[in-house]
């Protein structure tokens, strides 16, 4: 695999998608990358999915410390389209701890396969409260798919992308994960400069060093995301 491909997974951004996109790609492993190419023709190696926890198995404590085998815990997550097994092990296994049948949670997670199964293992499980969250990722992602969608229908026309102001799929995930790139940094200078305040937009805006329009657009994500807020007007903290 080349180099571009290489870097383009080494921090790649967590794509927002229905679980039958993940359940229905074609699971590709090499000596560089793993990473899941959907039907549309996306490829990612991280996904956000947003769903309802309707199984969960956890290991009895007793017999984990009896048993050689590494200790293992998953939940099973419905989101209307298909169902995906999220699976932790060892330490991990307490980001479960909190989340009951019935809850509904976003996870963020590295797409992986085992045996022919489709499943997540998390970074960030968040329980959702507030229903409307659920018809905000809809949206978010039928939107995405069209672009998707246009986008190769604009290719099968051999209209090139700049002309019709339409990117194909790879500018798409690319643009993502540039985002990606600068929530992370976004993220990190709050970490590292809150004193329990916050920290104002013009510093994260010199600091951060991102053109003006991906800044305010990166804020508003993250907001909407629900990883930051505003304790008081132009002042930003972790959730």
């Amino acid at each position: 695999m080349n180099q571009d491909k290489q870097r383009k997974f080494k921090r790649a951004t967590a794509i927002k998608v229905h679980i039958n996109q993940l359940i229905s790609g074609k699971y590709v492993k090499d000596d560089v990358n793993n990473y899941l190419e959907t039907e549309l023709g996306v490829s990612l190696s991280r996904a956000r999915i947003l769903g309802t926890i309707v199984g969960k198995w956890m290991p009895n404590t007793q017999n984990a410390v009896k048993s050689d085998r590494t200790p293992q815990a998953s939940i099973i997550i419905d989101d209307g389209t298909e169902t995906i097994r999220v699976k932790t092990w060892k330490e991990d296994i307490k980001m479960l701890d909190d989340h009951e049948m019935g809850d509904v949670v976003d996870i963020i997670g590295r797409v992986r396969q085992y045996e022919n199964e489709i499943y997540i293992t998390p970074e960030i499980i968040r329980k959702i409260e507030d229903p409307n969250w659920e018809l905000v990722r809809e949206l978010e992602i039928i939107e995405f798919m069209e672009r998707i969608k246009s986008s190769t229908k604009f290719q099968a026309r051999s209209v090139k992308p700049q002309e019709t102001g339409i990117h194909d799929s790879s500018e798409l995930v690319a643009d993502q994960n540039k985002k990606g790139i600068f929530k992370d940094k976004i993220v990190e200078l709050i970490n590292n400069l809150d004193k329990g305040n916050g920290v104002s937009s013009n510093q994260l805006k010199k600091l951060a060093d991102i053109p003006e329009v991906d800044f305010q657009d990166v804020l508003m994500e993250l907001i909407n995301e629900g990883t930051i807020y505003q304790p008081n007007p132009g002042k930003y903290r972790i959730l």
